[in-house]
């Protein structure tokens, strides 16, 4: 059982979940949840917004490995399923950041994760 868990969230804003493909926002917001409460931790720019490499996914997946969760309004097919085979969780959401937060450590245990 972890006593931290690390969720990378894509953004262009700061405020709001990015709805597109996930390798497309501008940076990543970093959050850790903690028992019921979660705290921004950093901001991480995302080098391949404009990109359309190969495997970007992959990329992507660099900047935010020591990540446990992603909350992602949208990733690609093949994307999903590089992610979860690094074990990664994976929830899609859109709207304001700190709503979804707050919903998914309602609707989800992952300090017992």
């Amino acid at each position: 059982m972890k006593n931290k868990i690390k969720i990378a969230i894509p953004t262009n804003n700061g405020e709001n979940i990015f709805t597109k493909m996930l390798g497309r926002a501008k940076e990543f917001h970093i959050y850790e949840i903690n028992e019921k409460k979660f705290r921004f931790i950093e901001k991480r720019n995302n080098p391949y917004e404009n990109t359309m490499q190969h495997l970007k996914t992959m990329d992507v997946y660099e900047l935010i490995n020591d990540c446990d969760i992603i909350i992602s309004g949208r990733i690609g097919k093949k994307g999903i399923k590089r992610l979860k085979e690094r074990d990664l969780k994976l929830f899609f959401r859109n709207g304001k950041i700190k709503d979804e937060l707050k919903n998914l450590i309602i609707t989800e245990n992952f300090w017992k994760m």
